[in-house]
């Protein structure tokens, strides 16, 4: 079998960029694009010296090589050991589907410590557009909220003398930040933010929320605006809480905003970003 060194990188950087992305897609992570390429240029580069050196092909150093993948691409993230499973499960569920596709076709996809086969340029072309999609469609955030991750976050705010006991989800769709300071803002529903407030009964709308305030508390607080799927703009009402600290007792520095009456149905109390 003649093998094409320039054709055997091009093909496992294509697979490999295409795995990584879908770990990051499954894993919720957001990774920069240039971070994917080097991770899967590595690969590449590993699967082409293993054509030229077989005994490179043996598993321990492909377990080396697919970490040093993985930590050219997500070095730096916050669930780095997350994704380095998610992208072993990806590659291995990869590899099964290119053993049994060759075996079908009575073909060797792979070679060595990687991926060979050759085909026209248009078809890797539009294989990659494909498996993006898919990728972004279908594996976007699956595994930030199945079982390997614990995605809700316990957290305790004060305010005013008052404190509560909140559960908030991590959400990657929450990317609101206060305008001055720019601190992350929890969203709370509308009962949670009650209590904190010491008020009951707060009317749907942010300014009439304002407006009912007592004239000390309002000085507290402020209006927030924010843009959302299906709503062009919108207002806030917020309070810089007197302290929230964390599970493990570290402290966050954030703002609190009173969301809609119900946000997790009970799973959790309001939502925070990433």
């Amino acid at each position: 079998m003649v093998v094409y060194l320039d054709v055997l990188f091009g093909v496992n950087l294509l697979m490999d960029y295409i795995t990584l992305l879908a770990a990051a897609r499954l894993g919720g992570a957001c990774v920069r694009r240039w971070r994917l390429l080097a991770g899967a240029a590595t690969g590449a580069l590993y699967a082409m010296l293993a054509a030229v050196q077989p005994w490179l092909a043996v598993w321990p150093l492909r377990l080396l090589a697919g970490g040093g993948m993985c930590a050219a691409a997500f070095a730096g993230q916050r669930a780095f050991g997350r994704l380095c499973a998610l992208y072993l499960v990806v590659a291995a569920g990869f590899a099964g589907l290119a053993g049994a596709l060759g075996t079908a076709a009575g073909r060797q996809l792979r070679y060595g410590a990687g991926y060979y086969f050759v085909v026209p340029l248009r078809v890797l072309l539009l294989a990659a557009a494909v498996s993006y999609a898919v990728s972004g469609v279908l594996l976007r955030d699956d595994a930030r909220h199945g079982v390997l991750r614990r995605e809700v976050e316990r957290l305790t705010i004060r305010f005013a003398g008052r404190e509560q006991a909140v559960r908030v989800l991590h959400d990657t769709g929450n990317a609101l930040t206060e305008p001055v300071g720019g601190r992350p803002v929890v969203v709370l529903e509308r009962a949670v933010g009650e209590a904190l407030l010491g008020v009951d009964g707060l009317p749907p709308d942010a300014v009439a929320q304002l407006d009912s305030l007592p004239p000390d508390l309002a000085g507290r607080c402020g209006l927030l605006p924010y843009h959302a799927v299906g709503t062009e703009h919108g207002l806030l009402l917020y309070f810089r809480p007197d302290a929230v600290c964390r599970a493990d007792g570290r402290a966050l520095d954030c703002v609190c905003a009173v969301g809609p009456a119900q946000i997790g149905r009970g799973a959790y109390d309001g939502l925070i970003g990433v």
